[in-house]
């Protein structure tokens, strides 16, 4: 049986924990924006899990997102004891901006000086 975080636990190693579950917020991050990716190689279609594995291990911890205080981990073992399942998949917390539109310049021969 996998368990939860305890608040006991938590107290006390908070900063541990606190890490762990950012690391495993970022993880979620990179295997969601992966899953809408086809890539293939020599040998045929990569998958997912390679894919991941691939990009992880050049990941460092000073590229890492913080997690939006309302997230629940999809992992269990990374939820608190008072935390429920998550609702839905996880969202990166980065600001989406506006939509950016390219507009082609209308250019003039001698723009170019021809």
């Amino acid at each position: 049986m996998i368990m939860t975080i305890s608040k006991e636990s938590y107290n006390n190693l908070k900063e541990y924990w606190d890490y762990q579950r950012l690391i495993e917020y970022n993880k979620e991050i990179l295997r969601e924006s992966l899953k809408s990716m086809q890539v293939f190689n020599d040998f045929g279609k990569v998958s997912v899990e390679d894919m991941f594995d691939n990009i992880w291990n050049k990941v460092e911890s000073n590229d890492f997102e913080k997690p939006p205080s309302n997230w629940i981990p999809q992992d269990e073992k990374y939820r608190f004891e008072w935390e429920d399942e998550p609702k839905t998949n996880v969202k990166s917390n980065k600001s989406k901006g506006r939509p950016v539109i390219l507009r082609a310049k209308h250019l003039h021969n001698e723009d170019y000086n021809i």
